[in-house]
Order: structure tokens, then C-alpha cells, then sequence
């Protein structure tokens, strides 16, 4: 894998309950880019497209996502600035995304963007989290 291949990268995310997977798209994603943007989905956005409460607040998401070391900048996601506003935004040289998604089914497939298809951590993920957290409560 060519380290920092492409100048800036960009990815979308709730990361709601962050966890191993994300942290490991994350650090993927990074070691092909110099800047790494990552675009956290507003809690509106959360509730309207992913059909769910979130369980953190997007404040509270934020900071984490921020901590990361992976991460140079952190963007939200909205109803009204979504994958192709971002693109117009900050210009990426690439998408990022998890390979749990597929080119029919990501929505960032025809944006003029390459986009590159990340493993995705088996075993780990938002869903089963919240599940298990419904489950306890």
C-alpha cells in the first residue's frame, strides 16, 4: 500500500458508539492519504436517513472523532450537506468507505471522485451495539 498516495481523503460516518471497526477504517484510510477529512452525520441526519436515535450526542461524537490521531479535520454531515457538497467543498482526491457497502449500494459512486473500498472489521459493529445496548436496557 502506497503511503500517502493521494493528497486528501474523505469519508462519512455516524460513529455513534465509536468502536474498533471505526478506529481501523480510520487508520486504513490514513495511511493512503496525506489529509484525512472525516464528515460525522449530524443527529438530524442520524434520525431522518439512518432511521435511528442516535445514542451520542453529535457534540460528544465529534470530540472522539476528533481525538483520533487519524483524523486532520472533522466535518458534519447534514441533510442539506451530504457526499456531493463535501466533494465540491474540500476537493478530495478520494472517498474512503468500508467494504461492507458495495459500488451499487454506496451513494458516492458517480461524484467524479475515485473511491476505495476499505476491509471492514468482521465482528463489530453500530447495529449489533445498539441491539445489545436495547437488550441491557
Amino acid at each position: 500500500m502506497n503511503v500517502n498516495k493521494y493528497k486528501i481523503g474523505l469519508t462519512f460516518g455516524v460513529f455513534d458508539m465509536i468502536h474498533s471497526g471505526h478506529v481501523n477504517l480510520l487508520q486504513n484510510a490514513k495511511k493512503q492519504c496525506k489529509k484525512l477529512i472525516v464528515c460525522v452525520s449530524s443527529d438530524e441526519y442520524v434520525r431522518k436517513v439512518k432511521n435511528h436515535e442516535p445514542i451520542i450526542p453529535l457534540k460528544e461524537r465529534i470530540k472522539v472523532v476528533e481525538a483520533l490521531k487519524y483524523v486532520d479535520e472533522v466535518a458534519i454531515q447534514t441533510l442539506t450537506f451530504g457526499k456531493k457538497e463535501a466533494v465540491a467543498k474540500f476537493q478530495p482526491n478520494v472517498l474512503f468507505v468500508g467494504d461492507d457497502w458495495t459500488p451499487s449500494t454506496y451513494t458516492g459512486m458517480n461524484l467524479g471522485v475515485p473511491v476505495v473500498f476499505l476491509p471492514y472489521t468482521k465482528g463489530i459493529s453500530s447495529t449489533e451495539l445498539r441491539a445489545r445496548v436495547s437488550k441491557i436496557l
